[in-house]
């Protein structure tokens, strides 16, 4: 029970003391000129002869109006208290603050006021009504951007408009400045948890457990690496994570105080100087405990000059062929430029940008993610750094350049260990056998491990972020760090707690963001749906630059709602929208920036995990999510917005001469009418090479001539507006006969993405992966293991003996591969090789039928693991059939009138899915057009395939294909056997 302030500023004067039950309260002498309190059921009567049926009635009311307005939701409200205002004919009812945990708008704001009115009575109708929950009115918990012109913006949310600021990183190699996007605003992102040092068990392990095939410390990065991040990227912000983004196991360091073995550092020019700050430091095999990599060595500086005349080259010696996320560093000083140069040499080309280095400085700066070849390149492998500026007399100041993700370098363990480690690691260096010391470390990718450890990777201070528990818990240093973080990102004043004069790192934050998963099972397997957090109880009620916290509730809300709208519009209109809650959780309390800390679903429930393990789930969620940053940051800063578009479809090549004309078709959002594509980007891929840095072009059309026989051209595609650009389409190639023979034509007919196969008859359910283990898009690097606690009676006990869904953990630290929607240049790559020129296209594209079938040798249909998929959950029913009645005409029309149709079909399931698609017209197509029929569906488990003695002459050499988990491509766990029909 309390007292509740009075709102209407009118009480004064001595106190009143009435005692119950000998619990005492303090009143206002204001009772006595008619004001009456209802404490919890509590009647406290000023005025007993006029007023004793007005407090019965509000008391009555107000329980009825809690359970009117818990009707719906998953929560059963209370009222905490009611005030009755006899002089000012004014009723206030105090809501308990799980009130707030619901949605408002001016719509259900009216509609709650009102009924409580109503429920009030006659009595009362001359009465002004009003409600009140967490000290607000509930009309001011409307967020901004929700308020019609009858509720006025509360300007204290807005963002304060500070001055100008350039960009921390701009892209000058075709990069756009999005005007309705997120241009110039910079966000912290990251994703839950990580592999950590668990100090009380002296050993490394996840913060959560493995079920229904994956782990939330590696599932939600599923969500905020391939999917969110980019969108945002792709809108215009500058994404800060301070987990590791990139999977890229390799790692390579060049600097001037030592590379990775075979890199080189070089300067030409003049001009060069030591700077006067610390720097980046490859000086020990492995780091101990509060060891800053950033204070380890030296930093450089160029005099800046109009025209270039100095240089720095980092030449990386690449290990592997892949792609590597490339950092850059460098120290900051307050005669820094804004504009330092940086040009990348990658296998697609070059990328240049422009660093403002006047913040960022002492840690790692993202710059992008390039394909590099294996060995040393310096034409197509080098990253340079000039001192050309138009701020001549600054410094362009340099450090260490990183390219990979790399493995975990930190060691942790008990201190007589660690302190043998430092004696022998003192007295050899590198030459320490690694063997020492790697059992010490999380023996991972740098990228499943915590935020705690990455951030030290990254010069951030132990003491003011990741190591604030005196050395005792990595558990509670890790989720702690990750706000304070976001703050020495920012610096004075708003620097880490109890310390806002850091200086940090001078980068301007606009938002935080943290993505969780949460726990809970259901008992009617219903959806668990999606949790907000964020607060504004942690004193002060404001931010440094004089901002609400409130503005976090806005963020929460309009993420929540996007992200819940758009769920139940695409996948399940019953998905359960979870409160927002006002807590002092870590994460949402500690950034002095409006934060949000979101818990999407539920990882232990399998209603939940059935959908989310779904990439076509992963990505409209993630959409969701970027749309809501999007419009609140909009709001806050008083732009129009502009939702970039969906990816292109229905792309094709056709031949014109010697010139091919490529074409696509843009994507209408259902959902965001602004998504609407304004002028596309074409990427160019020579050979087996990188992308270039596109080509933009106004019309979904694009001729291309120059093209040299006999050499393979890849393009993809992206469609752009004021917003931002969209992810890319499939990726097409082809490659002109050079003796003037017609060529082939390539269907990429493998569009499938979905999630694994699942189950459930009541007493068991789970993942069937010996079925159908799902397609990933492109990869998935949260895959833990099969799982093998089918029973859903199973009891949750450990996080190592954790019930229903538990899943082994021998996949953890394998990517698995999925759909790279890039296989027409290794089909064309073998055509090629074999003399045959071919162009490709869409399956979309060639079941319209607008084909000239003289015009190719051959048609070579590519499948892959496309099959009929039915929807786990929601609005969609199945998708993905080989032979859809469109693509059995087109099939037909080619084939029609030729003595020899030249039809290749390569795919794990043209059999099986005859019947899986329910079509009995596609089995008979097969049989009479195609000449086959199935067999089975579980052909091979080995990946070899056996040819019969008639046809051994043709089969010299021995034909295998992938059933294990395999670097490069996906692996077929279940292919269908055919024979040959007619």
């Amino acid at each position: 029970m309390k007292i509740f302030k009075n709102p209407f500023n009118k009480l004064n004067g001595n106190s009143y003391m009435h005692s119950d039950q000998n619990r005492h309260y303090q009143l206002p002498s204001a009772l006595a000129d008619g004001l009456l309190i209802v404490l919890l059921g509590l009647i406290l009567p000023a005025c007993m002869t006029q007023s004793e049926l007005l407090v019965k009635k509000a008391n009555k009311a107000s329980a009825a109006f809690a359970g009117l307005a818990s009707k719906g939701t998953a929560y059963k409200f209370k009222a905490d208290t009611v005030l009755v205002d006899q002089a000012s004919k004014k009723v206030l009812l105090v809501m308990k603050d799980m009130f707030s945990y619901i949605p408002f708008r001016t719509e259900n704001t009216l509609q709650f006021t009102d009924e409580f009115k109503g429920l009030l009575g006659r009595r009362f109708r001359s009465y002004s009504v009003s409600i009140e929950t967490m000290g607000k009115e509930i009309h001011e918990l409307i967020p901004n951007c929700y308020r019609d012109q009858t509720l006025a913006p509360d300007r204290t949310r807005l963002s304060n408009q500070a001055p100008p600021r350039l960009p921390i990183v701009r892209n000058m190699s075709g990069g756009i400045q999005f005007p309705a996007g997120l241009y110039n605003r910079n966000i912290a992102l990251w994703h839950s948890h990580g592999w950590y040092y668990e100090n009380t068990l002296d050993r490394w392990e996840w913060q959560r457990a493995r079920l229904f095939m994956t782990v939330e410390d590696l599932w939600t990065m599923s969500f905020v690496v391939p999917y969110i991040t980019p969108m945002l990227e792709n809108a215009g912000a500058r994404v800060f994570l301070p987990r590791e983004r990139d999977s890229q196991r390799n790692e390579i360091i060049i600097d001037e105080d030592g590379s990775s073995k075979g890199s080189v550092y070089q300067e030409k020019g003049h001009d060069f100087l030591s700077g006067s700050e610390k720097g980046f430091g490859l000086k020990v095999p492995f780091l101990m405990e509060g060891e800053n990599p950033f204070q380890m060595g030296e930093t450089r500086q160029m005099f800046a000059r109009k025209n270039e005349d100095s240089k720095i080259s980092y030449i990386p010696e690449i290990p592997e062929m892949g792609e590597y996320a490339l950092y850059i560093s460098y120290p900051v000083n307050g005669e820094n430029v804004t504009d330092a140069h940086y040009t990348v040499f990658h296998s697609g080309g070059k990328t240049s940008f422009l660093v403002n280095q006047t913040m960022g400085g002492g840690t790692w700066i993202y710059l992008g993610t390039f394909r590099f070849e294996k060995g040393i390149d310096p034409a197509h492998a080098r990253i340079e750094l000039t001192n050309q500026s138009n701020e001549t007399g600054k410094w362009v100041s340099a450090d260490a350049v990183k390219l990979g993700g790399g493995m975990g370098n930190i060691v942790r363990g008990k201190i007589e260990q660690m302190d043998h480690l430092l004696e022998v690691r003192n007295e050899k260096g590198f030459e320490m056998d690694s063997s020492l010391w790697l059992p010490y470390s999380s023996q991972r990718p740098r990228y499943q491990e915590g935020a705690r450890y990455y951030l030290q990777y990254a010069g951030i201070p132990d003491s003011l972020v990741y190591s604030i528990n005196k050395k005792k818990s990595d558990y509670k240093d890790d989720y702690q760090s990750r706000g304070e973080w976001v703050n020495y990102l920012m610096g004075t004043p708003n620097g880490p707690t109890g310390h806002p004069e850091v200086k940090g790192l001078n980068v301007p934050m606009d938002m935080a963001l943290a993505f969780h998963s949460d726990a809970g099972i259901t008992p009617d397997s219903s959806i668990v749906g999606s949790l907000m957090i964020y607060n504004t109880t942690f004193a002060p009620e404001t931010f440094p630059n004089g901002q609400s916290k409130w503005a976090s509730r806005d963020l929460a809300d309009i993420v929540q709602t996007q992200v819940v709208d758009d769920i139940k519009k695409l996948y399940d209109p019953q998905w359960t929208r979870r409160g927002m809650w006002n807590s002092q959780y870590s994460e949402a309390v500690r950034p002095k920036v409006p934060t949000v800390l979101s818990e999407f679903l539920s990882h232990q429930n399998f209603a939940d995990m059935v959908i989310a393990q779904d990439p076509r789930f992963k990505f409209d969620v993630s959409r969701a999510y970027y749309k809501g940053i999007l419009k609140f940051l909009a709001f806050q800063n008083g732009q129009m917005y502009v939702v970039q578009p969906l990816p292109v479809n229905h792309i094709q090549m056709s031949l014109e001469g010697k010139a091919v004309r490529l074409t696509w078709m843009p994507v209408t959002d259902e959902l965001e009418p602004s998504a609407e594509a304004k002028s596309y980007k074409v990427y160019t891929r020579i050979e087996q090479g990188g992308f270039d840095n596109g080509q933009l072009v106004n019309e979904p059309a694009l001729l291309l001539s120059d093209l040299t026989p006999g050499i393979i051209y890849s393009f993809k595609v992206t469609a752009l507006n004021e917003g931002g650009e969209s992810f890319p389409s499939e990726i097409l190639a082809c490659s002109l006969p050079s003796d003037g023979k017609k060529p082939v034509l390539i269907v990429n007919a493998f569009d499938r993405i979905c999630g694994p196969e699942a189950f459930d008859n009541g007493k068991q359910a789970g993942f069937l992966t010996c079925e159908d283990e799902g397609v990933a898009y492109k990869s998935d690097l949260s895959f833990v293991g099969e799982q093998y606690d089918f029973n859903r009676k199973s009891p949750f006990k450990d996080d190592d003996a954790s019930g229903f869904g538990s899943s082994h953990s021998d996949q953890e630290t394998h990517i698995v591969q999925g759909n790279s929607f890039d296989y027409p240049l290794i089909h064309g790559l073998s055509f090629r090789n074999n003399g045959f020129g071919f162009i490709s296209m869409s399956d979309e594209a060639f079941e319209q039928k607008h084909l000239d079938k003289n015009a190719f040798s051959a048609i070579d249909l590519i499948f892959g693991e496309e099959k009929t998929t039915k929807s786990s959950i929601g609005i969609r029913k199945k998708d993905f059939t080989l032979f859809t009645p469109q693509m059995r005409e087109a099939i037909a029309e080619y084939a029609s009138g030729m003595d020899h149709a030249h039809i290749f079909l390569s795919g794990a399931y043209i059999g099986s899915d005859l019947d899986l698609c329910g079509d009995t017209l596609a089995r008979k197509f097969a049989g009479d057009v195609l000449h086959y029929k199935p067999m089975t569906g579980h052909a091979s488990k080995s990946g070899k395939v056996f040819p019969v003695n008639a046809m051994r002459d043709q089969f010299t050499y021995e034909f295998s294909f992938v059933q294990e988990t395999n670097k490069t491509i996906y692996k077929v766990e279940s292919p269908d056997a055919i024979e040959p029909k007619g």
